[in-house]
């Protein structure tokens, strides 16, 4: 039964001796006190439960850290956001909950952190940034709610799973957690049933037997072949529930067959086949009791819209309803371990850490969504002590999928926002899978507005340094105009973002086959701040997504330009490039054009692409290069250049199969009047 409401009082008692009687007052179910505008570390809950057994059980999803009393006895304590706390409760009739996420001490925090929280609890994309005002506004709360399991004396508590291809069929591993006061030996019905799909469903009785205490259990099921989980661009991702019922009591669990696995080039290999990687990092929300299943659909929707196949939950385990929604959408999810840059270097650390990485396997390892599991993002000094030890753990206790030890720096360029110019990407640095790119971009004027008040113009940069803008990377780096207004500021960031988005992403997809995927950084903002995402907080797009869309196609026509400003009578294209991520051959029309102050074909040609090709399919130099009779095919083009007014023009170029659209690529040129007469120079 999930209880709904519950008494609460943000206070810093040790225990219910030192609370008082006033103060209560009633909140909904899941809830975090940041999102009621309390600063607060401490928050106490008080619950009535409802009678049932013989044996009632505490489910509840809190953070950091919870502890609880029963009629004023004290029943333990728990640590770990992400995983529920099951705790066995006796006869009582009032609960109090004690859920603290203390500030760590600054020492302390930021290099040594001793909670594992990832970027709920130190980012540059949370209020106060990196810097000491960083943990402000903190996660603390029941975000996940509470619910309390009424079971028989042998009590099922949680399931999961492992799947295994065998000849001619699959494998099922099939684990279940099993509180038992004796040992015991108990029938186990299992039922797989399809969820998004019309077919029959698989039953299986088998004797699940154990000794006395609370351990996972396991049972296998040889299954035959299955209709198989695909991402959305290749096939339909087929979902089955698998169900489990021992002792009166059921769960259920997601399920998918398929295989994820890496090849020695680093392609990963979905049901093997290649597939390239097209994804974006998300960090969907800092308060996970305010993200519902709705927003998570939303969400997932928003990825498909950009054409994304896969996406990295970035640096924190996120709510279970986008779990579930990459799985019906067939959208592939790199799963990191809540470790963000540095944690303390001590054995308790570690040992910590590795029993919540067994933790993040058993609440995730059922979605078929998920296919990569990774220890730590950007670790500093912790990285050869602590990443290899998770790494083994999660491997050993997942063998169905890969994991990684990190995601280094050396995977994160920032050419054009952190060092260096964006053309820096022309040689295709993190490859070959960079995990993180991009570039900061402003929200919405009317947005800014709202949430920075008068800070927001003329800026008030301390105010807008809280909110995460980086004005040295805006102004010194990327050479971003603030204009005359904040609107002006706006356009000028957001064509910014969305200028090196496309050129990174372009330059990636050329590259196919050094690269074999890429995780842009990142996609939505997960509170009211000035980040690098392309959707801001309340998921209004920025200039930013649209060029990921577009650049993110199945199906990429690319355009290199000769030069951005140019005299009349040079060519406006250096090369054209097709690259398909299909697994079946394309033909397609490829239109090439200039339009501005006078309109000019330049290009239409019928091109043949094999499954997942990539080709450049016109090379100025190769032109340059070819027999006479070659280049004479495009005289006509060239006289015709040289008769251009000068102006701004667009080049413009589409990549049709039949009907539809796959690709259209746009490139601002501008055409000079010549600075020396024609004949003068070469």
């Amino acid at each position: 039964m999930r209880l709904k409401r519950a008494l609460f009082l943000a206070h810093g008692a040790k225990g219910p001796e030192g609370l008082p009687e006033e103060g209560w007052r009633e909140v909904v179910l899941p809830h975090q006190w940041s999102l009621d505008g309390e600063e607060a570390e401490v928050g106490w809950y008080r619950l009535a439960l409802p009678e049932g057994g013989p044996r009632r059980f505490l489910r509840s999803l809190g953070d950091y850290f919870q502890e609880a009393w029963l009629d004023g006895t004290y029943l333990g304590r728990h640590e770990g956001y992400f995983f529920p706390w099951l705790l066995e409760l006796p006869q009582g009739k009032e609960l109090l909950l004690r859920v603290s996420a203390p500030k760590e001490p600054l020492g302390v925090w930021p290099r040594f952190k001793r909670q594992i929280k990832g970027v709920l609890s130190q980012h540059d994309c949370r209020p106060g940034g990196t810097s000491e005002r960083g943990q402000e506004r903190g996660t603390g709360g029941l975000w996940g709610g509470v619910e309390v399991l009424f079971r028989e004396e042998v009590a099922l508590l949680a399931l999961t799973h492992r799947l295994h291809p065998r000849p001619g069929g699959w494998r099922l591993l099939v684990r279940l957690l099993v509180d038992a006061p004796r040992a015991f030996r108990e029938p186990l019905r299992l039922r797989l049933s399809p969820e998004n799909f019309q077919g029959e469903a698989l039953e299986r009785e088998v004797v699940l037997e154990g000794e006395a205490g609370r351990a996972w259990r396991e049972a296998v099921w040889d299954l035959p072949a299955m209709p198989l989980w695909e991402v959305w661009e290749r096939g339909f991702p087929h979902l089955f529930r698998l169900e489990a019922e021992l002792s009166g009591a059921s769960l259920r669990a997601p399920s998918g067959f398929r295989t994820v696995e890496l090849d020695p080039e680093g392609w990963l290999l979905l049901n093997g086949r290649r597939l390239f990687l097209r994804g974006t990092n998300i960090i969907p929300t800092q308060w996970l009791a305010g993200y519902t299943e709705a927003i998570a659909q939303r969400d997932v929707a928003l990825l498909k819209e950009a054409h994304l196949n896969a996406v990295r939950v970035h640096a924190h385990v996120t709510h279970p309803a986008f779990y579930a929604a990459c799985d019906r959408e067939g959208v592939l999810a790199w799963q990191d371990f809540p470790l963000q840059w540095g944690y303390a270097p001590d054995e308790a650390f570690a040992q910590e850490a590795l029993r919540q990485a067994r933790a993040m396997v058993e609440v995730l390892g059922a979605h078929p969504s998920l296919y990569l599991w990774c220890a730590q993002n950007e670790p500093t000094h912790n990285r050869h002590a602590l990443g290899p030890l998770l790494a083994g753990e999660i491997g050993g206790q997942d063998p169905t999928r890969p994991v990684r030890e990190a995601s280094d720096f050396r995977e994160h360029p920032y050419p054009g926002w952190y060092w260096g110019h964006l053309r820096d990407f022309l040689a295709l640095p993190g490859a070959p899978l960079p995990s993180e790119f991009g570039a900061q971009a402003l929200p919405r004027a009317e947005l800014l507005r709202r949430v920075l008040g008068e800070a927001a113009w003329p800026p008030r940069w301390e105010v807008w340094a809280y909110h995460n803008f980086q004005p040295h990377e805006t102004f010194r780096v990327a050479g971003v105009e603030p204009g005359a207004s904040l609107e002006e500021f706006v356009e000028n960031s957001q064509a910014y973002q969305a200028k090196l988005l496309e050129f990174v992403i372009h330059a990636y997809r050329r590259g196919k086959g050094r690269v074999v995927g890429y995780f842009q950084f990142m996609f939505v903002e997960p509170w009211e701040g000035i980040t690098w995402a392309v959707l801001d907080v309340e998921r209004v797009p920025k200039r930013g997504f649209y060029a990921l869309k577009e650049a993110s196609s199945p199906v990429l026509l690319s355009l290199v330009p000769y030069r951005e400003r140019l005299e009349v009578g040079a060519p406006p294209l250096q090369e054209a490039w097709l690259v398909s991520d299909l697994d079946r051959p394309l033909s397609l029309q490829v239109r090439l054009w200039l339009e501005g102050p006078a309109a000019l074909s330049l290009l239409e040609v019928e091109v043949a692409l094999a499954p997942g090709e990539v080709r450049r399919v016109f090379s100025l130099g190769e032109l340059w290069e070819s027999p006479l009779e070659a280049q004479a095919r495009f005289l006509p083009v060239q006289e015709a250049l040289a008769q251009l007014p000068p102006g701004a023009y667009r080049l413009v170029g589409e990549a049709w199969e039949g009907e539809r659209l796959w690709s259209r690529h746009v490139l601002e040129l501008t055409y000079l009047e010549p600075l020396l007469p024609p004949g003068v120079a070469w």
